[in-house]
């Protein structure tokens, strides 16, 4: 998972310096998209203006987030905001999954506590904003993404992405073999079998984002 916070500290570039690099950006590429993540985006207060610039500018911005910090007063301003894309990410339907993944003891609720306060929103509002929610497929969820595409159909989200397990920033050569979350030999022939029932949802018009071959 995402070792970023391990990193040695460094001087953030401020709002303005961010503000200079979209306007350099617009002006060699034109109107494009940005991705803004962290770390943890929330943890800046000036995330809400600088989505409302990029907007103000053409540029369409995204957001992805662990969704832990985001209250309502926030979330008001993202719609307001003209943001694009607001991803959330889960790795698990079950609160113990998602809280084991993550280290942290009720982030589940808080992450899907605003994933309904934004869709209520962007609803309520007639925003255009799209919604995903990027699932890390590993050893100790892979039992529940079906349950989680399930979940983004129900509560009327756009889709699921599912991405892979990957090393974190500050991780060895051999990563996998000291991560309890890497799927071992025995578990392989299980992992298959989902991945199988998801291409085969995806076949029937199911929420995933992904294409067939990056499922397979």
């Amino acid at each position: 998972m995402c070792g970023i916070w391990k990193s040695p500290k460094t001087n953030e570039l401020s709002l303005q310096d961010w503000k200079d690099v979209i306007v350099k950006l617009k002006e060699w590429l034109g109107p494009f998209r940005v991705q803004l993540a962290g770390g943890e985006l929330f943890i800046r207060d000036d995330i809400f203006d600088l989505v409302k610039f990029a907007s103000e500018n053409d540029v369409l911005a995204g957001i992805i987030t662990n969704g832990t910090l985001l209250d309502e007063e926030g979330a008001k301003r993202l719609i307001d905001s003209g943001l694009g894309y607001f991803d959330v990410s889960l790795d698990g339907i079950r609160p113990e999954t998602h809280d084991y993944i993550r280290g942290i003891k009720g982030v589940h609720e808080k992450a899907i506590s605003t994933i309904r306060r934004m869709n209520g929103l962007r609803k309520a509002s007639g925003s255009n904003l799209v919604m995903y929610v990027p699932v890390i497929v590993n050893a100790y969820n892979m039992d529940e993404l079906v349950d989680l595409v399930y979940f983004v159909e129900r509560e009327g989200l756009d889709a699921v992405m599912f991405n892979p397990l990957g090393p974190a920033c500050d991780a060895d050569s051999k990563w996998w073999e000291k991560s309890d979350l890497w799927p071992d030999t025995n578990s392989l022939s299980r992992l298959q079998s989902v991945i199988d029932r998801l291409i085969a949802m995806k076949n029937q018009g199911a929420r995933i984002v992904n294409s067939i071959d990056q499922l397979i």
